[in-house]
C-alpha cells in the first residue's frame, strides 16, 4: 500500500490497492482508468473539479483537491451525488503529489537496495536516451522497468512516473526535463536518483537561462544529486566531448565517456553503429533504423549502461540494439508516396539541428543519393530568447555550407535563416506550405530531411498525427 501518513499536505489515509496490487494517478480526466486516483491540479483558467463528471461515472474510488472555500461548496454536492468517491482535502495539489511519489520512492528503494532510479538530464537527447535505455532494459526485464511516458519529464511527469513503481519494478529509467533555473534540484530531490548521465549542454530555454554556462549549471545539477544520493559510488556517465561536462570531477562511481582520448571508456563510430572500449573490454551497437553519428552515441552510452547495471545480460542487450525503433516523429525514417523521409517534428534547437543534418547527409550518401536529390525543411526553433535572430542566422549559414541545394525555410524565423543562407526558400506556415509541399517537392526531389520545433506541426505535411 502506498501510505499517506506522513504527508505533510495530507490528512491520514491508506490508499486501497487496485486490483493489480497498486493504485494509479493520474491529473488528466481523459487519461483516467478505474480503478485508480485523480488528483485535482488547480488551472490558470480552469477549476479541474468542474471536469470530473466522467470519472466519478465511473466511479473514481478516490479524488485529491486543492481545499478552498470554493472547492470545499462543490465537493460537499458532488458527495450527495457519488457517495461512492472519497474526496481528500490536501492544502496544495502539486506539493501533494510531488512529497506522495518521493516518499513512494523512498519506500521502495528501502525495500530492495538494488532498485535502481537511473536519471537523465541534458541539452539533447534525453527522450532519446529514455528510449532507447528502457527498450534495452524491457526486453531483458519484463515487467520489471517503469519509464517517463513520452516527454513527461516535469513536476508533474516525474512524480506520476514514480507513482507508476510497483514491488516488481526494479528499475526506473527517468527523463528530467527544465526551462527554468532549479526545476533540476526539485525533480532529484523528489526522485533521489542513484545513476544517471546528462547528456550534453547546448542552447536551449536561452530565453530563461540566458547562456550555456548557466545550462551547464542547471543540467549538471544531477551529477550532484547521484553523488550526494550514494556518498559517490552511483554510476554517472560523464561526457568528456562537451565542453562544459568535461568539467565535472570524477567519483568512485562515475565513468568517462566520448572519443576523447583521455575518456575511460572510449567511442569510435561504425557503418551500422558504434563500438566502445572500456576496462579491456569491447561492446558493439549495430542498428540500421538510427540515423547520425549522435544517435550512434546514444546507442552505445545506453548499452554501456545496461550492461553496467546488468553484465550479465551482455549478450542480450547487444541483440536488443539492433531492433530498436525510434519514436514516432522523433529521428525517424518514414516513406510517404514512395520516398524515403527523415522527419523530427519533435523538437528543434541549434545542436540538435547541425547533429541530425549531419546524419542525414551521411544517410543520403550511404544509401546512394546526391545532395541534389534532397528536399530540407527546417522550421523555427524556439525557446532561444535574445538570441533567436543569431542562432537562425547561423543554422541557414550551417545547411548552406554542409551542401544542401533545395531548403525550404517555414514559420516565424524565417528572415532570420536566410540572412545566413538567402538562397532558402521562406514559408510562412506549415498549413500555408503543405499543398506545395505534397504536389511539388514530393514529385522533385528522391530524398527529404523534416525537422523543427513542435509547435509547428511538420508532421501534418505528411497527415501523420
Amino acid at each position: 500500500m502506498i501510505n499517506l501518513s506522513h504527508i505533510s499536505t495530507c490528512p491520514s489515509v491508506l490508499l486501497p490497492f487496485s486490483r493489480e496490487g497498486h493504485l494509479a494517478f493520474t491529473t488528466d480526466t481523459r487519461k483516467y482508468q478505474h480503478p485508480g486516483a485523480f488528483v485535482a491540479i488547480p488551472g490558470a483558467k480552469v477549476n479541474p473539479l468542474d471536469l470530473i463528471g466522467d470519472i466519478l461515472k465511473k466511479e473514481c474510488p478516490i479524488i485529491f483537491f486543492q481545499q478552498d472555500v470554493v472547492n470545499d461548496t462543490k465537493v460537499r454536492e458532488l458527495r450527495l451525488v457519488y457517495p461512492k468517491t472519497e474526496f481528500i482535502p490536501v492544502s496544495d495539489s502539486v506539493t501533494f503529489l510531488q512529497e506522495l511519489s518521493h516518499r513512494h520512492i523512498q519506500d521502495w528503494k528501502r525495500r530492495n537496495l538494488r532498485n535502481i532510479v537511473f536519471a537523465i538530464s541534458g541539452s539533447n537527447g534525453k527522450t532519446t536516451h529514455k528510449e532507447m535505455l528502457s527498450y534495452l532494459l524491457s526486453e531483458v526485464l519484463p515487467g520489471k522497468v517503469v519509464a517517463t511516458e513520452k516527454n513527461n519529464n516535469n513536476h508533474l511527469g516525474v512524480p506520476l512516473t514514480l507513482l507508476n513503481v510497483t514491488d516488481r519494478t526494479e528499475v526506473v529509467v527517468l527523463e528530467l526535463g527544465s526551462n527554468h533555473p532549479g526545476e533540476i534540484r526539485v525533480l532529484c530531490d523528489i526522485a533521489l536518483p542513484s545513476a544517471g548521465i546528462t547528456t550534453n549542454i547546448g542552447a536551449t530555454h536561452m530565453e530563461f537561462f540566458g547562456t550555456e554556462q548557466n545550462v551547464f549549471e542547471e543540467e549538471a545539477f544531477l551529477y550532484h544529486a547521484v553523488r550526494n544520493v550514494t556518498h559517490g559510488h552511483g554510476l554517472y556517465l560523464i561526457n568528456r566531448d562537451d565542453p562544459y561536462l568535461r568539467q565535472l570531477e570524477s567519483t568512485k562511481g562515475s565513468v568517462t565517456f566520448g572519443e576523447a582520448g583521455d575518456a575511460q571508456a572510449r567511442i569510435s563510430y561504425l557503418d551500422d553503429g558504434a563500438e566502445l572500449h572500456f576496462a579491456g573490454k569491447t561492446l558493439i551497437a549495430r542498428n540500421s533504423h538510427i540515423t547520425g553519428r549522435h544517435n550512434k552515441l546514444n546507442l552505445i552510452t545506453c548499452l554501456f549502461i545496461a550492461d553496467t547495471l546488468y553484465p550479465e545480460h551482455k549478450e542480450q542487450f547487444v541483440e536488443a540494439c539492433r531492433n530498436f525503433r525510434p519514436t514516432k516523429n522523433r529521428s525517424e525514417w518514414i516513406e510517404f508516396e514512395k520516398r524515403p523521409v527523415y522527419l523530427d517534428a519533435y523538437n528543434a534547437n541549434p545542436s540538435s539541428m547541425k547533429a541530425a543534418l549531419e546524419g542525414f547527409k551521411e544517410s543520403v550518401i550511404s544509401q546512394g543519393f546526391n545532395l541534389a536529390d534532397t528536399c530540407v525543411v527546417l522550421g523555427d526553433m524556439n525557446e532561444l530568447g535574445d538570441s533567436t535572430p543569431q542562432y537562425h542566422k547561423e543554422l541557414g549559414r550551417f545547411v548552406k555550407e554542409l551542401g544542401f541545394p533545395h531548403v525550404f525555410f517555414v514559420g516565424r524565423f524565417t528572415a532570420h535563416y536566410l540572412e545566413g543562407n538567402p538562397a532558402g526558400r521562406p514559408r510562412p506556415s506549415c498549413a500555408g506550405f503543405k499543398d506545395e509541399y505534397r504536389s511539388d517537392c514530393l514529385k522533385k526531389y528522391a530524398i527529404h530531411f523534416i525537422k523543427g520545433s513542435r509547435s509547428l506541426q511538420l508532421e501534418s505535411l505528411f497527415d501523420i498525427t
